[in-house]
């Protein structure tokens, strides 16, 4: 059953990246935290907003975007199979000019499981965009025991070379950024509660730190109380040269019931120097549940977030706008 692709222009007035309206020298940096307001239905759009990706018997998850060198916009995502196994998942490809047209590159698989260790699963892409269509893609990989693979594009993501053997064990959900000299992955463990982060000097030797830097609220009614998942990572940049870590991630209030999905909401934290982060004030999401796995890009006064929400009986891929 063919899928329904978002067309929408981004619009908006700025979100402080082109100035320096981050919070000051000791608070939280703000630019590009939000707050997102998901996509409306037009009725006179071909889109199916908020969704960039739906079907009625398919599952599309855990989006990643980056700008598309020349223009437009290229994005990935998790597409599942409704056959069995459960957990043969791949990791899609399209492109877009803008969000007024149809993907001139359509959807289409381009990291499939095909080295043992994946265990037949592939999935949450997360997208490093090293300029002139040399991406670097980290992905998870294995079910038994979820790990990091990587994988590097020299033609925008059409074809990857993967590495023979995943670069940090032990770790779900992930999500790399550098600032051009520190690699950070942030990500989940299997059985343990909270977000993690690894570091590395060239993003291939990864040391995971001994601690999680947040942890589930355990306050009631907190739309983080009971889990974290599925981070977002950015390196931001002001105008004046000075830059912070960005953290968009996923928070749960409590658990469904048996049978039923998470509604995750997405929370954000920041930090200037990647060791000590602080979650945005006010214990209120940036974007409200359902929405979870989020992927971000903001350039210059729009900020862009893709989403993973159920749609009916299947899980699809949504966008939100800021402002």
């Amino acid at each position: 059953m063919r899928a329904c692709w978002l067309l929408v222009l981004a619009s908006g007035c700025g979100i402080g990246i082109a100035d320096d309206a981050s919070g000051g020298s000791d608070d939280l940096p703000t630019a590009g935290a939000g707050p997102y307001k998901k996509l409306t239905a037009d009725e006179n759009t071909p889109a199916d907003e908020p969704w960039l990706a739906t079907d009625r018997v398919i599952d599309f998850t855990e989006p990643a975007l980056v700008a598309r060198p020349g223009g437009g916009f290229t994005f990935f995502f998790t597409r599942e199979s409704p056959d069995p196994p459960v957990g043969d998942s791949e990791i899609w490809r399209g492109a877009i000019a803008d969000f007024t047209h149809l993907p001139d590159e359509p959807p289409a698989p381009v990291l499939v499981a095909d080295q043992a260790w994946e265990e037949g699963h592939v999935a949450a892409p997360s997208i490093v965009d090293l300029g002139g269509g040399h991406l670097l893609a980290y992905y998870e990989g294995g079910l038994a025991a979820p790990a990091l693979g990587r994988a590097e594009s020299t033609d925008g993501g059409r074809t990857w070379q993967k590495s023979p053997a995943p670069v940090l064990a032990d770790a779900a959900l992930a999500s790399v950024a550098t600032d051009g000299a520190l690699w950070l992955a942030a990500f989940t463990r299997p059985g343990e509660p909270g977000l993690w982060l690894a570091r590395s000097d060239d993003g291939v030797a990864w040391v995971a730190d001994s601690v999680p830097i947040l942890l589930p609220t355990g306050v009631p009614d907190s739309f983080e109380a009971t889990a974290l998942a599925s981070p977002h990572l950015a390196w931001l940049e002001e105008s004046s040269g000075r830059g912070h870590w960005a953290l968009w991630y996923g928070g749960l209030e409590e658990l469904p019931d048996p049978g039923d999905a998470p509604r995750y909401a997405i929370g954000y934290a920041a930090s200037f120097d990647g060791m000590d982060w602080d979650r945005l004030g006010g214990g209120r999401p940036v974007l409200s549940a359902p929405a979870g796995a989020p992927a971000v890009l903001v350039d210059g006064p729009r900020g862009t977030l893709l989403f993973d929400a159920p749609n009916g009986r299947r899980m699809a891929v949504g966008v939100a706008l800021h402002p």
